[in-house]
């Protein structure tokens, strides 16, 4: 990779149960990258998103992958003050998303991230789904709209 790159963990915590494996994927693959910042769902005391997953849960503590930073997420993409802590990366021009059970989230944060104008690519070998390969899915749709 090439030192202007960085990588975006999307969710990897605890709580979703990720696979031992794929967690180990992104840790090698993060010693590539000149930085890598990881994103944690939270719960918001009175989100409505909260009633919306009905055990108020979140993911709980985020998994070391050798990441700089951790943004709280409190949604399925990046808030304003997440994309401000992007931005604070002046090295950085582009971003490769990565995570586990997190094809919504993945696509949301590339959303985020187009409606910003920040550079992104998801890394499909570094995502996972629940139910099988949805960051494929969500890559696909991604790369047809917006080329990425």
């Amino acid at each position: 990779m090439p030192q202007s790159s960085g990588l975006l963990v999307i969710d990897l915590q605890f709580g979703f149960s990720p696979k031992p494996d794929l967690v180990d994927r992104i840790r090698d693959a993060a010693q590539d990258y000149s930085v890598v910042v990881a994103t944690r769902f939270c719960n918001l005391p009175d989100s409505l998103f909260r009633t919306r997953m009905n055990d108020g849960n979140d993911g709980g503590a985020v998994i070391d992958v050798g990441h700089a930073v951790v943004i709280d997420k409190p949604g399925y993409g990046l808030n304003h003050a997440a994309i401000t802590v992007l931005r604070e990366f002046t090295g950085i021009t582009e971003w490769g998303l990565v995570g586990s059970r997190t094809g919504a989230c993945i696509m949301a944060c590339g959303f985020s991230l187009w409606d910003a104008g920040i550079p992104f690519h998801v890394i499909r070998d570094l995502c996972a789904s629940e139910k099988g390969p949805m960051c494929g899915a969500v890559s696909t749709i991604l790369q047809q709209k917006f080329g990425v």
